[in-house]
């Protein structure tokens, strides 16, 4: 289950929300799922994707900084018992589900890109190029045989093994979408915001801020670029 933010002031607690949805923000404004109306505190300070058990933290620009363990932090995944600070207000995670064994493989999750991409489709970075990263080790033999292929552009016809646990696929420096792999099958969620102009698609439909589950050849849209998701047999 998913886990939950316990809300202090000064050591005194406030409530606390769980963590049901795939993107929560945080910030000043009324629009923000977690409000603190506190003018330390940027209109939308900072962002929390939750995929299945694992939830992960990132900062949205904020003014003062979002700190972790009294840390900053850009992208941080979160482990049990993690003392969030914005502003003067403290968010307490708690999720006994998450451990410590853990943290390698959700870190890797939400690395930054590094300055050579493990696999790049396209030389440089237009409408129609992209690239590929992916992480970890292990394999799933039932979901092995899934690839990715690009079906227009520059670099149509090329293929991505989907062998690893988690690929993100952007341009250079600014990954758009993520698809996990899970004991049940593949799943697509959105890393930018679900509020941009051109939002990424699985077969024609914005992926928004849901998991959405991948099936056999469906095609996802990035910008005016497309890629098939299909298993091999």
């Amino acid at each position: 289950m998913p886990g939950k933010l316990e809300f202090s002031f000064n050591s005194s607690k406030l409530g606390e929300f769980i963590l049901d949805k795939e993107v929560m923000t945080i910030g000043r404004k009324e629009d923000n799922d977690i409000r603190i109306e506190n003018l330390a505190v940027s209109g939308h300070h900072a962002k929390l994707l939750t995929i299945f058990e694992d939830s992960f933290l990132e900062d949205l620009d904020s003014t003062n900084g979002t700190f972790v363990n009294g840390k900053p932090i850009d992208k941080h995944p979160l482990r049990n018992g993690d003392v969030i600070t914005i502003g003067k207000h403290e968010l307490r995670y708690v999720n006994e589900a998450t451990g410590v064994g853990e943290d390698e493989d959700k870190t890797v999750l939400i690395r930054k890109k590094p300055e050579q991409p493990a696999y790049s489709a396209a030389p440089a970075a237009t409408d129609n190029s992209i690239d590929f990263e992916s992480s970890d080790k292990s394999q799933t033999p039932a979901l092995e045989a899934a690839k990715l292929q690009i079906l227009n552009g520059s670099g149509a016809g090329k293929e991505l093994p989907l062998v690893k646990p988690s690929v993100k696929l952007g341009r250079s420096g600014a990954e758009v979408v993520q698809i996990n792999r899970r004991p049940d099958g593949h799943f697509i969620v959105c890393l930018d915001s679900p509020n941009s102009e051109s939002q990424p698609k699985v077969n024609g439909e914005a992926i928004g801020s849901r998991a959405v589950k991948l099936e056999n050849h469906d095609v996802i849209e990035i910008n005016r670029l497309k890629i098939e998701y299909y298993l091999e047999g």
